[in-house]
């Protein structure tokens, strides 16, 4: 949030590849001398975390029944009782898990490339030298400089919008209690903040699905917003639900920024539903337990909670509502959905530190946990609204010019940046990294699909149908027919312990769709089309693709939304170019296609011709998952194929194809992940990659 807060007083100053050909170091440059499929965790952790995690127990640690499901559970949807979400303020993913393995971080291979041959993470700065991700455990800022500006899209700007120090990174140590966090459960690491804007908006997105065209922090704590919130809605539908802050401050817009009070950041008091004015003491909104202001903890600021600073004491205080609820008995028992919102001092925005805010998440899952009845039917969602300027490297979804309420005039409002989430649940638990897009609406549509599950529908109607398609509803991340209940072991954040996580630990969740993109070449016209698809998922489901010029033209990006119904089109010009084409194409999940060569001459002999048709074949019982790769020549004379292993599986081969022949290969995946460069002796310019994930589930959501 671009604020101005009385800053905290610190309480301290932070102080073996695979031998597989091709495998990934993304994914498999884990080795720590450990068995693989273990998790060895640092600082306070006991062995027992890992045991917990490979053999998960019953609800109140009561053994499996020999069927395979805990007792309690039925398997599916209804078995989750609590959903508690937590936004944290102004971070990125790459800030916090980077160097995590298993995510897409700094060992990502599939990363963005510029014309000048560096990747996106060699950021220049203004006079032109290069500036990389390093460890920086410091409490620190950034400048907000990229917000409203376009040209930002390229993902080249980073340094220069916001300085040297936002490529910096915190160290394993220092972020050991999250990593731990991730590594026991599920982290998402293809989700983004929903505008590429501050801290107010985005807030505005998780609570009621879109910001109204609002790009800044204004009119804050007002009460002035008209349209509905997915609190109201819920409310409407007859779901208990809950909003827990500190409310200290003074009067209508007073709230403060200290170890105290919600530091603005209720986004309920900005909503007009909300408004205390002029209400009677006894009047229905304001009621205890059941009126939508006092859930809301909406009324205006009053009072000052003690103690002030950043002690255990501050943080039972604090949190003292929550608490209560998580009990057994409690007078105001958990709710079925509930938000948090921290004091400004635990919310780790810059410069209040991570370490606090792992103390403060600490705090809410020792809750949970002091109640099993609770703990083993939750699920907890830690979110973060923004990244604050903080280098991400993944370039976010994209809307087409004039998308429906997805534009302030020529301006796209979304997506912003990646930002870190952990979903911590019963169904969530074993170190998995789920890799479906999500923003913050994604939580408002999975409350939707839980809601109609138990038979109390709602609709938000203020998510774009663009947003609604590209943003997945989390339950791609989630695994309700196998839930591994019972206690957790997490270290204590003070202990700054780096997290040791085997070799191929994290595991992906699997997705039942994949996108796919093919050239053809047209002699007689000179043009080069790359024809994008979507095979598979949900109804209505969407990706978006954009594509870049890696030569020959401006690096800009090109955007296009991909639907199953509706495949879309790129179209390169050679005649304008001098024959030359080269231009890569991005998606999801570390999806990758880069088309490069010339285009013959029509009705011209040529002694060798290549041209390739992939498909991308899915795995079928025992079978994995394959790129079959069908390799012509279309030309007069051999043609000398060569395919390497960029990343993941498979061997270099040379493969010779005689004139007007084919020959097929099938390329190898790694859970259902490729990426295979091709070229062509008989054409030193042309080339092609092919990277992705083929669908490794059919099963319906």
């Amino acid at each position: 949030m671009d604020r101005d807060p009385i800053t905290p007083r610190p309480e301290s100053e932070p102080g073996g590849e695979s031998a597989t050909a091709g495998a990934s170091r993304r994914r498999f440059l884990q080795g720590t001398g450990v068995a693989a499929g273990t998790l060895v965790l640092g600082g306070t952790a006991a062995a027992g975390s890992a045991q917990a995690a490979a053999k998960p127990e019953g609800a109140h640690g009561a053994a499996k029944p020999a069927h395979g499901r805990p007792h309690g559970f039925r398997g599916d949807m209804s078995d989750l009782k609590h959903v508690v979400i937590l936004m944290q303020e102004n971070r990125s993913l790459d800030h916090y898990f980077g160097a995590f393995p298993g995510v897409r971080g700094f060992n990502d291979k599939q990363a963005l490339r510029f014309q000048d041959g560096t990747t996106v993470f060699q950021q220049k700065d203004g006079n032109g030298n290069l500036v990389t991700p390093q460890v920086d455990d410091g409490a620190w800022g950034n400048d907000h400089g990229a917000w409203g500006d376009v040209a930002h899209r390229t993902w080249d700007q980073w340094v220069r919008h916001n300085g040297a120090s936002c490529m910096n990174y915190h160290s394993d140590g220092y972020m050991g209690f999250y990593h731990s966090v991730a590594a026991q459960y599920t982290i998402a690491d293809q989700y983004f903040c929903s505008e590429f804007g501050p801290t107010d908006p985005n807030r505005k997105y998780l609570w009621s699905g879109t910001a109204n065209s609002e790009t800044g922090n204004v009119d804050e704590s007002n009460y002035s917003r008209p349209w509905i919130t997915v609190a109201e809605q819920l409310q409407q539908a007859g779901i208990d639900w809950r909003l827990y802050s500190d409310n200290s401050g003074d009067g209508r817009q007073g709230y403060i920024s200290s170890w105290v009070g919600d530091y603005g950041d209720n986004e309920l008091k900005y909503f007009k539903g909300f408004d205390p004015e002029g209400l009677n003491a006894d009047d229905p909104k304001l009621r205890p337990g059941t009126g939508l202001i006092w859930r809301g903890n909406a009324t205006y600021y009053a009072g000052h909670t003690a103690p002030d600073d950043d002690s255990d004491q501050n943080l039972d205080a604090v949190l003292k509502n929550f608490h209560d609820s998580c009990r057994p008995g409690a007078e105001h028992p958990l709710p079925a959905v509930s938000w948090i919102v921290a004091p400004y001092g635990w919310s780790e925005h810059p410069g209040a530190d991570s370490q606090h805010g792992e103390r403060y998440v600490k705090k809410v899952l020792d809750s949970l946990q002091s109640n099993p009845d609770i703990w083993n039917h939750t699920l907890f969602i830690l979110n973060y609204d923004e990244n604050d300027g903080k280098f991400d490297h993944v370039l976010p979804p994209w809307p087409e010019a004039g998308t429906a309420r997805e534009y302030v005039g020529d301006y796209p409002l979304g997506f912003g940046a990646r930002v870190p989430m952990l979903l911590v649940s019963p169904w969530t638990r074993g170190g998995h990294v789920a890799s479906e897009v999500f923003d913050h609406t994604s939580t408002i549509t999975f409350l939707e699909t839980w809601a109609a599950h138990l038979g109390k529908p709602f609709r938000s109607p203020n998510i774009s149908d663009w947003r609604r398609s590209i943003a997945g509803d989390l339950t791609s991340a989630l695994d309700f027919a196998h839930p591994q209940p019972g206690p957790a072991t997490f270290p204590d954040p003070l202990a700054e312990q780096p997290v040791s996580v085997a070799a191929g630990h994290m595991k992906p969740r699997p997705l039942s769709f994949h996108p796919h993109a093919t050239v053809s070449v047209n002699p007689a016209t000179g043009k080069v089309t790359a024809t994008m698809t979507l095979t598979g998922g949900p109804k209505d489901k969407a990706l978006s693709f954009q594509v870049f010029p890696d030569r020959y033209q401006a690096f800009t990006s090109t955007p296009f939304t991909v639907t199953a119904h509706k495949p879309r089109e790129y179209t390169w010009d050679a005649n304008a170019t001098g024959g030359e084409y080269a231009f890569s194409i991005y998606s999801n999940d570390g999806f990758v296609r880069s088309f490069a060569g010339r285009v013959a001459p029509a009705g011209k002999g040529h002694a060798a011709l290549p041209r390739v048709v992939v498909d991308l074949v899915k795995g079928e019982a025992r079978r994995e998952a394959q790129v079959r790769l069908t390799l012509h020549n279309d030309g007069t004379e051999p043609v000398r194929y060569t395919l390497t292993p960029h990343d993941y599986l498979g061997r270099t081969q040379q493969v010779t194809v005689a004139r007007g022949k084919t020959k097929v290969v099938s390329w190898p995946t790694q859970e259902g992940y490729y990426d295979v460069v091709v070229t062509a002796d008989a054409d030193a310019a042309w080339t092609q990659r092919y990277a992705g994930r083929i669908a490794t589930t059919t099963v319906p959501r």
